[in-house]
This record gives structure tokens, sequence and C-alpha cells, in this order.
């Protein structure tokens, strides 16, 4: 009964946290609109938001955070107010978690906080990667009609974005977009790559790149792309099918480590911050952590399959 008390208040403490980032993000979003659209007088009181957002832009960290949030789908959340949301939700678990737990557990819980905000990122752009791959057969295909009819690259391109579903068409017509600026093609289909990062885009993009510089049958090659990369996905499905099982496994080492320092608190509250005080305690924590850690890799490792 303790356990189950112990798992359900962590996943409030996540659901909580999640939320507080989806209001921050959201009031940031909303500002920067009313920023847009006000008067021409207040153009120039740019938010905090927006000025950290320029700051961020000039970093190679803050370019990545940039491109991650594109290829999750959430093009329009300001960078700046996703970090500061998230270091505020871990904050708030932290705080919530002391109290009945200590500051070992609640240590645990910022930490559970950053590290599950980034999964979830990193897992809702892997989610939207997957649908674009799957996507890209009948793109090629249909690059490959507009190519057999003449048209450039990039009226081919619009002609596809306004017939693809989501999430292709959206990423599509930024590719027609960038380069009715101006923006080369190379540089645009970087951009796209950088937002959606996988081989078989890599593939479809440096087919384009090569064939718009140096010319060739154009059509011909996106015909053979289209086949490969449904042959590509036929077999990546299977894979994950299989590997599945193992990847359970992983996330569940992981969970059993948080579920016994949680454990070891319910039973005996401050238990984990007296071990950190002492010696001994260290010795253990670390290498229990350690025995976790290895653990997961080897699962991690094991069910990583390369297609």
């Amino acid at each position: 009964m303790t356990l189950l008390l112990v798992v359900v208040g962590l996943v409030a403490t996540l659901v909580m946290a999640a939320a507080t980032v989806a209001t921050f993000v959201n009031d940031a979003e909303t500002q920067r609109r009313m920023v847009e659209t006000a008067a021409p007088d207040d153009l120039g009181r740019v938010s905090l938001f927006a000025r950290l957002d320029e700051r961020l832009a000039r970093r190679r960290r803050g370019q990545r955070l940039v491109a991650l949030l594109a290829g999750a789908g959430l093009p329009t959340w300001s960078p700046s107010a996703f970090l500061t949301a998230a270091c505020a939700a871990a904050v708030l678990a932290g705080l919530a978690v002391q109290p009945v737990f200590g500051w070992a557990t609640a240590a645990i819980a910022v930490l559970l906080v950053v590290v599950g905000t980034q999964r979830w990122l990193d897992r809702r752009r892997k989610q939207r990667v997957d649908r674009f791959v799957a996507q890209l057969p009948e793109l090629a295909r249909l690059l490959a009609n507009g190519a057999s009819a003449g048209l450039a690259v990039r009226r081919s391109l619009e002609m596809a974005a306004e017939e693809m579903a989501e999430p292709a068409a959206s990423e599509v017509a930024q590719v027609g977009a960038e380069m009715a600026v101006g923006r080369s093609l190379r540089d645009a289909l970087a951009s796209l790559s950088e937002r959606l990062p996988s081989r078989e885009l890599s593939v479809l993009v440096q087919t384009l790149t090569i064939q718009g510089r140096s010319g060739g049958e154009l059509v011909t090659a996106l015909a053979g792309i289209g086949q490969t990369l449904e042959e590509r996905r036929r077999l990546r499905r299977e894979v994950a099918t299989s590997t599945l099982g193992a990847q359970f496994s992983g996330y569940t080492v992981i969970f059993l480590a948080f579920g016994a320092v949680a454990l070891m608190n319910a039973f005996s509250p401050g238990v984990v911050d007296v071990m950190i005080t002492n010696l001994a305690g260290q010795a253990v924590l670390l290498v229990a952590t350690g025995l976790f850690v290895v653990g997961y890799l080897v699962v991690r490792r094991l069910s990583r399959v390369e297609v």
C-alpha cells in the first residue's frame, strides 16, 4: 500500500510538472503574439523571452533546442520560456517531495522531472520523424511525377505539400517557403534534416542536392528511392515490434532504481539523507547506482538494432 502511494505521488508530481511547463510556454507564446500585433509605438518593447531567444539563437545549443522544438511539432514555442518552465517545474517537484521523503529524494525528483521533460521532447520528435519517414515513399513518388512532368524541384515540393498529410505537408511547405525567399535548395533541405534527422531523409536530401547541382535522371533516381524507402519502412516496423520487450525491460530497470529509493524513504523517512552523509552509505549508493546504470545501458545496447 505504501509503495502504491509513493508511485501515485510521483505520477501526480510529474503530471503537475508537465502542466506547469505547458502553461508557462503557452503564456509566453500568447505574450509574443500580443507584442507582434501591438501598435507601432509598442513594437520597440521586446519581451524578456524574445531577447533571451535571440541570445539562444546565437549559440549552438540554442540552435539545437530550436530545431528540437520544431522537429517535435512545436515551432511557435519560445525556447527560453520552455527552459524556464522546465526548471520551475523541477524546483516545484523537489519542494513537493522534500517534506515527505527528504532532500535526497527531492533531488531525485528534480532530476526525474528534468530527464522526463527531455525524454518527452525527444520522444515527441521521434514519433514525428517516424511519421515523416513513413511518408517519404509517397513524397519521392510525387517528386518523381513532378520531375517527369517537367516541373522544377521547388514547384514539385509545393505541389507535394498541398497533397500530403501532416507532418510532411508543413515540413515540405517550409522548404518551399525558404526557397521562395532566396534560400538554396541545399540549405533548405539541410534545415529539414536538422529538424527531422533520419537516414532515410538524408538519402532523399542527398539525391535531390546532387541532382539539382549536377543534373541526371532525377525521375529514375526518385523512383528507385521510393521503392527502397518502402522496403526499409516495413523492415523498421518489424524490428521495432521484435525489440519492444527488450526496450520495456530497460525502462523497468530505471523504474526499479527510483522505486527502491522511494520505498526506503517510505519505510524509514530520511534514511537516504543519512546514507549520503556516511562513507559506507555513499559507497552503497554509488555501487547501486552504477549497477542500475550498467543494467540499463546493457539492456538498451542489446535491444538496439541499426536498420
